[in-house]
């Protein structure tokens, strides 16, 4: 029965993807295609730079845990299925955006760069919001418990780790060899 209730999230978030392919493709085109985190100079500027893991790490817990909380104050309103909507949409729209510009820019190896600068963290993070996510959506259905507070929490953690310490590698392996 759970697979179903997954099912469902993953339908907002490709309708989400959709529009953002979409948007980029047919809107907003010349902007896509001259982003900044795509040309040469600062794919190069980002192979020569040092990322310490202290400030590297801070910046990403702030950043990770803004959309955390604001989707766990949703938790106690009327509007927590309109929030998770609202999050899977918006999240999706904006891979969609950054997958397009990349393949415009780089072509293959705009994909190639932006799914390893997703992966691992990406798994984890997914699993962490998807939890919590299809318990907003579901909610009376599925009961908010102890053992999936720590999941989220964990898969969180595990996904900041590995974004400070294995994705910068991971990016500047790939970098190199283009």
């Amino acid at each position: 029965m759970v697979k179903n209730y997954g099912k469902v999230m993953i339908l907002y978030y490709m309708a989400g993807f959709l529009s953002g392919i979409l948007y980029t493709n047919l809107i907003s085109k010349d902007y896509a295609a001259s982003l900044g985190i795509f040309n040469d100079y600062f794919l190069n500027q980002y192979v020569q730079a040092e990322l310490t893991g202290g400030p590297y790490l801070w910046y990403l817990i702030k950043i990770r845990v803004a959309p955390l909380s604001g989707i766990l104050l949703f938790r106690m309103e009327r509007i927590r299925k309109l929030a998770a909507v609202v999050f899977l949409i918006w999240t999706g729209f904006l891979c969609g955006m950054i997958f397009t510009s990349a393949a415009m820019r780089l072509g293959i190896k705009g994909i190639v760069l932006c799914l390893s600068a997703l992966l691992p963290q990406a798994v984890f993070y997914g699993a962490g919001y998807a939890v919590l996510l299809m318990g907003l959506y579901y909610y009376p259905k599925i009961n908010w418990n102890f053992q999936k507070t720590i999941a989220v929490f964990l898969a969180i953690c595990i996904g900041v780790a590995l974004e400070c310490y294995m994705s910068p590698v991971l990016v500047k392996i790939i970098l190199k060899m283009f």
